[in-house]
């Protein structure tokens, strides 16, 4: 079976219905099918959204490895996800500490967060006009325009250049 460059990075896992009835010649293939069907598993979205640092099931492009150092320079970066819940938010800013480990490693991915109000049975994605979320060395910051009951800010990120 033999796949064309532009689908080796596919979480596409194709039927493969033809196995060789000796071992010896079956083996290959199965081990390559193998290998394929942990691929596609390892590269799917993970659905959980914890308020730990967990793996998103997502990877980055290749970081800057130095091959002469033991590095891969094809090897794909992990993107980790972390879950941050605001117990409400109030007009202005609002900071709640992420917990996570920023250093000169850290590179943003992803930050979105989803405020609602549980009084009028209303929310919203946060950025949004004039509601904002940023993040420092020890803080998510969101800043809205109105009073919110509940949010969850998610950040996603790698560690590593």
């Amino acid at each position: 079976m033999n796949i064309s460059d532009s689908q080796q990075l596919e979480s596409y896992v194709p039927v493969y219905d033809v196995i060789p009835e000796k071992w010896e010649d079956a083996r290959p293939p199965l081990t390559e099918f193998l290998k394929k069907i942990t691929n596609s598993l390892n590269v799917k979205g993970i659905g959980f959204y914890l308020d730990e640092e967990l793996l998103s099931g997502k990877s980055f492009i290749p970081g800057q490895n130095i091959m002469t150092e033991g590095g891969d320079s094809q090897q794909f970066r992990t993107i980790l996800r972390k879950v941050i819940e605001f117990p409400g938010l109030s007009i202005g800013a609002n900071t709640q500490p992420h917990g996570i480990n920023i250093d000169a490693n850290f590179s943003l991915i992803q930050l979105y967060a989803n405020a609602t109000d549980a009084t009028l049975l209303t929310g919203n994605p946060i950025p949004n006009g004039l509601n904002t979320i940023t993040y420092n060395s020890t803080n998510i910051i969101i800043t809205v325009q109105k009073t919110y009951t509940r949010c969850w800010a998610i950040i996603e990120y790698i560690q590593e250049l």
